[in-house]
């Protein structure tokens, strides 16, 4: 009686139609695929890190470079075993990246050539990895009540063991619901669609490999954390069909995807379309979010993938965009940074730059103007620079704290590097909590 209560505490939606873009505006998706696999060109001669999300991209997607991908799952599994033979850095979210990215290309993780590795071992066992590593988020949620990274990560982790058929535990999966059903994957005031909607991949893979009879209750448990998921997500849904915000929406399309949810596709397709014609998604990293959903794909296929020859390539062009009016003139942009947390200071400025300069920018001449108040330092991450200290906070995983940034009230959906302030924008850096 109470399980089933439990399962009406959430309503749960019709089934979609088909979502995808049609063939006319096919051309826009190879032109994004074009802009990945230049980039990983480019990545791999400069010998920058692999980017595993693009790998997941390039795999699913209709067209392929299959000489590009094989590079990139080469490159994956050297840098892999580097990161371990090592000691660098190599968190659970990263690692289960590398897990799909391999288990795209038809190579097993478990089995990833490592000659030279301590203790004389010629394999690397990435899922062995994983599954310590999910171990100690687990163990972190059970003393502190949230995980070493954050549930993205942990959502990725049981993701990617789920696929390649290993075991995941019932209390990992339950800490996942519990975190979904307790403001976990909130952050601030703001719901984080992008966790919630990669949670429902994860949960939706496990309640697919629950066969056992002991583990029905689970099962039925997994169920309506995933109407509750999905109801939380509709949600976020603005007027022009973007699900979340703009990079967030490509994992939300495939999560209504995969539990076959209502929602008006067509509207969220035209309105990513268009703002790819607008260059929105020229950073490789936020072009991979949204390939795999504008042709209903999702991270659920990726072991059903066919690892020979393709007959669809790609011609290695980048469609070009429509041709931009060349900026002209400068803009005033109001920059403060403020420490949210310790309120040591609040240092406010205003600088000048040409049109079209990235926030990055702004922060370079504030830094110059006044060293001592708006110094900064950034570390390269997969969505580009990452701001990681101002002044002399720096962001800790283990206190966790950031350094958030708001235009008015509303945070960024853009990276600093990407996001490019307008005429008398005030844009605030604050020192904040997650």
């Amino acid at each position: 009686m109470a399980l089933a209560v439990l399962l009406l505490l959430c309503v749960w939606l019709p089934v979609s139609l088909q979502c995808s873009v049609s063939e006319n505006q096919i051309g826009q998706v190879t032109r994004l695929l074009n802009i990945m696999v230049q980039s990983e060109k480019s990545s791999a001669a400069s010998g920058s890190t692999p980017n595993p999300s693009i790998l997941l991209a390039l795999r699913l997607a209709s067209y392929h470079d299959t000489a590009t991908e094989r590079v990139m799952l080469s490159r994956l599994q050297a840098d892999a075993v580097k990161r371990v033979q090592e000691g660098l850095a190599f968190s659970s979210g990263t690692v289960a990246l590398y897990c799909l990215g391999m288990q795209a290309c038809c190579a097993d993780p478990s089995l990833t050539s490592a000659p030279g590795l301590t203790g004389g071992k010629k394999t690397l066992d990435l899922a062995e990895l994983l599954e310590k590593k999910l171990k100690e988020e687990i163990e972190n949620i059970d003393s502190k009540n949230f995980p070493l990274t954050n549930y993205y990560q942990v959502s990725l982790d049981i993701l990617a063991l789920c696929m390649m058929g290993k075991p995941v535990t019932s209390h990992s999966v339950q800490r996942l619901i519990e975190a979904s059903d307790n403001g976990g994957f909130s952050y601030g005031e703001k719901y984080s669609v992008d966790t919630a909607s990669v949670a429902v991949l994860a949960l939706t893979c496990v309640k697919h490999s629950i066969k056992a009879p002991d583990r029905m209750v689970l099962r039925l448990k997994i169920l309506n954390a995933l109407k509750c998921l999905i109801k939380n997500i509709l949600q976020e849904t603005t007027s022009d069909g973007l699900i979340g915000n703009l990079y967030s929406t490509g994992l939300a399309m495939q999560a209504l995807s995969v539990t076959s949810t209502n929602y008006d596709c067509s509207r969220t397709i035209q309105t990513l379309l268009e703002r790819a014609g607008s260059g929105s998604f020229e950073n490789p990293m936020a072009a991979s979010q949204i390939t795999p959903s504008l042709e209903n794909r999702n991270y659920l296929e990726l072991n059903k993938l066919d690892c020979k020859d393709f007959e669809k390539t790609l011609d290695g062009s980048v469609l070009p965009l429509a041709p931009p009016t060349a900026p002209e003139g400068v803009i005033t942009v109001h920059y403060r940074v403020e420490d949210g947390i310790h309120y040591s200071f609040n240092d406010s400025i205003e600088v000048t730059v040409p049109v079209g300069s990235s926030l990055l920018q702004v922060m370079e001449e504030a830094a110059k103007i006044s060293p001592a108040k708006f110094r900064f330092t950034v570390e390269q991450s997969s969505w580009g620079p990452f701001v990681t200290s101002i002044q002399v906070l720096a962001g800790n995983t283990e206190e966790r704290t950031y350094w958030q940034f708001l235009t008015g009230s509303n945070a960024l959906d853009q990276g600093v590097g990407d996001y490019k302030p307008y005429d008398g924008e005030y844009i605030v850096a604050k020192f904040s909590t997650y």
